[in-house]
């Protein structure tokens, strides 16, 4: 986990953007903070850029990478307090994985929260529980993704286990805390009625019924062209409509409240 500290001791945070009126990251409009950084190498991952920009060879990175101290960003997060007051909105940390930062995000989060700003955290939940629990404590709403309950499935699409993440996600159902569900829908990989009705029968042993369907898109087909990257999904075609709404019905039909695209 990256912890840098400037020249006064201060801890820094590195981002690649910071996207002002988001507003499928949490409810209302919402500024969302992109963290560099990420323990996954999932293969429809539509921001690349989160660990391709910081490793060598990369030019680009210079144009795109920043450094952050926790009150230079809170600053630039103030800057649209009267959209978030309007709608209902907030602050959402993402990425990449903002707890690969754990330490400038959790005190980002903290920062927030006593200026009285709605706090999200968008998290694949593969971190260490201590940490998770401590951002959790600080956050109003927690995203969090679940990509395959079938281990094996997900180590070949995402290069790591799902355990650590599961048991995570059991850790959060005791916490005070709201939390929505992020299930990417992947062609292939998690859309049979099979794999969803997996990831229904884990869920039911929780108190989660909130379930964000997020159908797989190839809108960063370019950026893994200009980053020189392979695209694993090349040639997938996004699920269609049809396809997604017999998803979001299986989750409907076992009690659950899904939404598709947020």
């Amino acid at each position: 986990m990256r912890t840098d500290r400037d020249g006064g001791g201060g801890l820094v945070g590195r981002t690649f953007d910071v996207k002002r009126f988001a507003i499928h990251d949490g409810p209302g409009i919402r500024s969302t903070v992109f963290f560099t950084g990420c323990p996954m190498r999932c293969a429809w991952c539509h921001n690349p850029e989160a660990f391709a920009l910081v490793e060598p060879g990369h030019a680009e990175s210079e144009l795109c990478l920043r450094d952050w101290t926790v009150e230079e960003l809170v600053r630039e997060l103030e800057r649209d307090i009267p959209y978030y007051d309007r709608s209902g909105g907030g602050i959402t940390l993402s990425g990449g994985e903002p707890l690969e930062q754990a330490e400038f995000s959790i005190e980002l989060l903290k920062t927030c929260r006593r200026r009285e700003l709605h706090t999200a955290l968008d998290t694949s939940g593969c971190a260490e529980s201590g940490v998770l629990e401590k951002a959790a404590a600080n956050c109003d709403l927690i995203l969090y993704d679940l990509k395959a309950i079938d281990d094996e499935v997900h180590r070949r699409w995402t290069g790591v286990s799902n355990v650590t993440i599961l048991e995570n996600l059991e850790m959060l159902d005791g916490l005070d805390v709201e939390t929505w569900i992020r299930v990417p829908l992947i062609p292939g990989v998690n859309d049979d009625p099979d794999a969803i009705e997996a990831m229904i029968g884990f869920l039911r042993g929780t108190r989660f019924r909130r379930v964000s369907v997020l159908p797989y898109h190839r809108i960063a087909a370019g950026k893994y062209a200009r980053l020189g990257l392979t695209n694993r999904m090349a040639g997938v075609e996004p699920p269609s409509g049809e396809e997604v709404e017999a998803v979001r019905a299986q989750f409907a039909g076992a009690g659950f409240d899904p939404w598709v695209g947020r």
